[in-house]
């Protein structure tokens, strides 16, 4: 299929991003026009009003989540096609898929990588650049460890033995999750971080109390 000419909008808050992606795309000769925002309001409304044949949205724009901003242009500007970027990290291609991107590709690869999958992307193609993995940009990594063992079911007592804190110091970091996440609970906390791509999704494996005999832990297994 050949690359549709057409405007590409940066959706980015550094400011060396959009100056060293600008002198890339200047030289494209499919690319008409460089927009560029540093938050999603800007970059819902300069969608709707240019039209863009492809954006290019970081996954934390700011405070702000890159897959949310996808969402909220592909909503405002079905004709645009959303191409998710970050540095050093991947997203599930579930969370990618879910968020309406026509695909991934991580600053970190070549500018080949990226150009191409800009060109795929403005053609009406999805293109994901490498395999699938969970994305852990939104959290600290001592947040990113209790989100996990909370999406097992480990209990605050649970997460504290296995990670070495203190009881206390685990739910000042759940509180800091559930904040950074916009909710108020553990359900909501790991739907929404699976759903972001902050966690991947998985199917946790049946929980059995230690002190149930043996007969009948394999009763329950059978």
């Amino acid at each position: 299929m050949p690359t549709v000419r057409g405007s590409v909008l940066l959706v980015d808050n550094q400011d060396l991003v959009h100056i060293g992606l600008r002198l890339v795309l200047q030289r494209q000769d499919w690319v008409t026009r460089i927009i560029g925002a540093r938050q999603r309001s800007d970059a819902i409304m300069l969608a709707v009003r240019h039209q863009p044949r492809v954006a290019l949205v970081d996954l934390f724009v700011g405070e702000e989540f890159g897959t949310e901003i996808c969402v909220a242009i592909r909503h405002a500007a079905p004709a645009v096609q959303v191409l998710l970027t970050s540095s050093g990290r991947s997203l599930t291609q579930d969370a990618a898929r879910a968020a309406g991107a026509a695909g991934f590709v991580p600053k970190d690869g070549s500018v080949w990588d990226l150009l191409n999958a800009l060109r795929s992307a403005a053609s009406g193609e999805t293109r994901f650049t490498r395999q699938p993995e969970p994305v852990h940009g939104a959290l600290s990594p001592r947040q990113q460890e209790i989100l996990e063992l909370m999406a097992r079911g480990a209990t605050n007592s649970k997460i504290a033995r296995t990670l070495d804190l203190s009881v206390d110091m685990v739910k000042h970091h759940t509180t800091a999750i559930y904040r950074r996440l916009e909710v108020s609970n553990r359900a909501a906390a790991v739907h929404r971080a699976q759903r972001l791509g902050v966690l991947a999704p998985e199917v946790s494996e049946p929980q059995w109390p230690a002190e149930l005999p043996v007969e009948q832990l394999q009763r329950r297994a059978a």
